[in-house]
C-alpha cells in the first residue's frame, strides 16, 4: 500500500471513529434527558445531578474522541513512514484483495472520496485482464494485434470492480473469454467509482467510449455494452448522454445487455429510505438514522433507477415507494436486452417477480414490467427471467451466458445458421433455460 493511501485510510478511520463517538454521545444524552425528566418530581436536587452527569459524560466523550482520533491518525502516518523491508508498495487497486476492498469502500463512500480527491477514490479506467488499458493507438495495437472490429464492454455493479466478472466458476466460463472464443469479440472492462451518482458515471463512460472507439485499431463495426446491476443503469445513462451530445460511438453500437439492472428502482434501497425516515422520528433512534444517512449518492440513485442528473433522490424520503423519475426511452436502432432473476424456482409467481427477486433486484424492475410511463419497450424475445439464480451469479452463470451469446450473435450468421423466430440457434437458450 502506498504512503498516501495509508494516510487516507488513517484519516478516514479517524473521522469514522470521531463520528461514531458523536453518535453514541448524542444517543446517551437523549436517553439521559428523558430519564432525568422522569425524576424531575424528586425535587431541585435532580437538576444538579443532571448538570454533574452531563459535565462528566461530555468530558469523557471528548477525551475518548480526541485521544482515539490522534491515535488512529498517528498509527497510519507512522506506518506510512516506517515500512518493513521488502514491503510491497503497489497501490491497493493493483492487489486482488485491495481491489475488492476499494470497490466496496467506493460503493459506500465513493462520493466523499471523489469530493476530497482522496487517493482511495477509484477513477474510471478501461481494463484488460486486471490491468489499465491506456487509450493510445500504440498500446491498443499491442494488446489487440488482430482486432476483429467487434468490441464488448463490461460494466460492473455497486461495490464492485472489473474483477467481479472473473470471480467464481471456471476460468473458461468467464464472459470475456467466452465472448472472444464464441463470437470473436475483443472484450474490455470498465472500473469506476460506484459511490458517485449514476448520471455522473454515465457521462464519464460516454466520454471514455468516444475515446475508445476513436482510437480502436482498424475501427469498431460492432459495439456491445453489457452492464451488471448498477452497471446497466450507467450504460443507459451513457447512451442518453451520447444521444444528446451526438457522440460518434453510437454509430457502431448494436447491443446493450443489462443483467439484474433495477430499471424501475431497487426495493432494498426504498426499504432503507423508509427505515431512515422512521428512525429519525425519535431522538433515541436518531443514531440509526445517522448511520443510514451515510448511504452513497450511487446507492440513493438506485432507489428509482435514476440515470439523468435532474432525478436527484431526496435525502429523507417519507414515501420512497412507487414509480418516479424521468422517462428515458431505449435508443432506437439499438437492440436492448435484459435478464432478470429470482431465487424462487418458479419465476412466474407474483411473489418471486415483485417481492423476492434475486434478493437485491426484482424481475419486475429488471425487465421493466410496470404499467407506468417509465416502462421500457423491450422486445418480448429480448427479456428473460430465470429462476433459482441469485444476483451475483448473473456475472458468470451458464444459463445467463447462453442468452447473451444468442443475443450478440451476428445477425447475418444467425439467419445463415437457420435461426428460429425466437432467435435461438443450435438449441442455445432453450425453453428449459428460461
Amino acid at each position: 500500500m502506498r504512503a498516501d493511501e495509508l494516510q487516507a485510510v488513517g484519516d478516514g478511520a479517524a473521522r469514522a471513529f470521531s463520528g461514531g463517538v458523536d453518535h453514541v454521545q448524542r444517543t446517551h444524552r437523549t436517553i439521559a434527558r428523558r430519564a432525568f425528566g422522569a425524576t424531575r418530581a424528586a425535587g431541585p436536587a435532580s437538576g444538579g445531578v443532571r448538570v454533574v452527569h452531563d459535565g462528566i459524560a461530555d468530558g469523557v466523550y471528548a477525551a475518548v474522541r480526541g485521544i482515539g482520533t490522534v491515535a488512529v491518525r498517528g498509527l497510519a502516518r507512522t506506518a506510512s513512514v516506517v515500512r518493513p523491508p521488502g514491503d510491497d508498495l503497489r497501490a491497493l487497486a493493483d492487489r486482488p484483495l485491495g481491489d475488492a476492498v476499494l470497490g466496496a469502500l467506493n460503493g459506500a463512500f465513493g462520493a466523499r472520496f471523489a469530493a476530497e480527491d482522496s487517493p482511495l477514490a477509484l477513477r474510471m479506467t478501461v481494463r484488460v485482464r486486471g490491468e489499465d488499458l491506456p487509450l493510445e493507438p500504440a498500446e491498443l495495437r499491442r494488446r489487440f494485434p488482430l482486432p476483429s472490429g467487434r468490441v464488448a464492454v463490461l460494466v460492473h455493479g455497486l461495490c464492485m470492480t472489473d474483477a467481479a466478472w472473473e470471480l467464481g466458476g471456471d476460468e473458461d466460463a468467464y464472459y470475456a473469454r467466452r465472448l472472444h472464443r464464441d463470437l470473436d469479440y475483443d472484450v474490455v472492462s470498465i472500473r469506476y467509482n460506484s459511490g458517485r451518482r449514476i448520471p455522473q458515471n454515465g457521462a464519464e463512460l460516454a466520454s471514455v467510449l468516444e475515446q475508445l472507439v476513436a482510437v480502436w485499431p482498424g475501427g469498431v463495426r460492432d459495439l456491445a455494452l453489457i452492464g451488471h446491476s448498477m452497471g446497466g443503469l450507467v450504460c443507459r445513462s451513457a447512451c442518453a448522454v451520447a444521444a444528446e451530445t451526438g457522440h460518434g460511438w453510437l454509430d457502431p453500437l448494436n447491443d446493450v445487455v443489462t443483467l439484474g439492472t433495477p430499471h424501475l428502482g431497487a426495493n432494498l434501497e426504498r426499504a432503507a429510505a423508509t427505515a431512515h425516515w422512521a428512525a429519525g422520528l425519535l431522538p433515541e433512534t436518531r443514531l440509526f438514522a445517522d448511520l443510514l444517512e451515510l448511504r452513497s449518492d450511487g446507492v440513493l440513485d438506485l432507489r428509482d433507477g435514476a440515470i439523468v442528473m435532474d432525478d436527484l433522490p431526496l435525502p429523507v424520503d417519507r414515501s420512497p415507494w412507487g414509480e418516479r423519475g424521468t422517462s428515458v426511452p431505449l435508443l432506437e436502432g439499438v437492440h436492448h436486452h435484459a435478464v432478470g432473476t429470482t431465487m424462487a424456482r418458479n419465476p412466474d409467481s407474483w411473489l418471486a417477480a415483485n417481492v423476492l427477486g434475486d434478493l437485491l433486484v426484482t424481475p419486475a424492475s429488471a425487465a421493466s414490467r410496470a404499467k407506468g410511463e417509465r416502462r421500457l419497450a423491450f422486445e418480448e424475445d429480448d427479456v428473460v427471467i430465470l429462476g433459482g439464480v441469485d444476483h451475483f451469479a448473473l456475472l458468470h452463470h451458464p444459463k445467463v451466458y447462453a442468452h447473451v451469446r444468442r443475443w450478440l450473435r451476428p445477425r447475418d450468421v444467425l439467419v445463415a445458421a437457420g435461426g428460429t423466430g425466437d432467435g435461438t440457434v443450435d438449441g442455445e437458450a432453450s425453453a428449459d433455460d428460461r
